[in-house]
């Protein structure tokens, strides 16, 4: 009898010493808010922004040519100076000029002609202050229409020069 007097006295002393216990649990840590993104993010989005910026400039030809020529037109000289005001804000940026040409004439002359209308442009964005180290050239002669017709709308819209971006780096 004694040990259970013993043990109802010593219980109520065993479930006081618990909530005294769980009452001094130490502190949950503060919440820390995060931190904000690292600077070093925003050039990602600036690499984005000149990959989008410089692929709207060269939608599309960036020169059309009359019948066995290479030369530029002043409309053609306006894209250009649009294309090369973009890439002398972004002076990591590389494209190629391709120059395409009708189907009339042998294969290794429009190939020669095209590579003159690649050149004809390429010069002239050097003339504009772009550096000719970031203007690769290459001529596709008759190969990459972009109109298959046989016609004479067909071989203008054919005489052109394209441009891609090969880099932004």
């Amino acid at each position: 009898m004694r040990s259970t007097v013993r043990l109802l006295w010593l219980t109520p002393l065993a479930l006081a010493a618990c909530a005294h216990q769980q009452a001094e649990a130490p502190p949950a840590p503060p919440v820390v808010a995060e931190a904000a993104p690292p600077v070093a993010a925003a050039p990602e989005k600036d690499k984005v922004d000149d990959t989008a910026e410089i692929a709207r400039v060269l939608s599309g030809p960036i020169a059309h040519f009359e019948f066995d020529r290479a030369q530029l037109t002043d409309q053609d000289r306006q894209k250009l100076q649009i294309l090369a005001t973009a890439l002398k804000a972004h002076p990591a940026a590389r494209i190629r000029i391709a120059g395409n040409c009708d189907e009339l004439g042998t294969e290794e002359y429009n190939l020669a002609l095209g590579q003159r209308r690649a050149e004809v442009a390429r010069r002239y964005l050097v003339d504009l202050g772009v550096s000719g180290s970031r203007v690769d050239t290459i001529s596709y002669g008759e190969e990459h229409p972009v109109a298959s017709g046989h016609d004479a709308a067909s071989h203008a819209a054919n005489r052109r020069d394209d441009a891609e971006l090969l880099s932004t780096r």
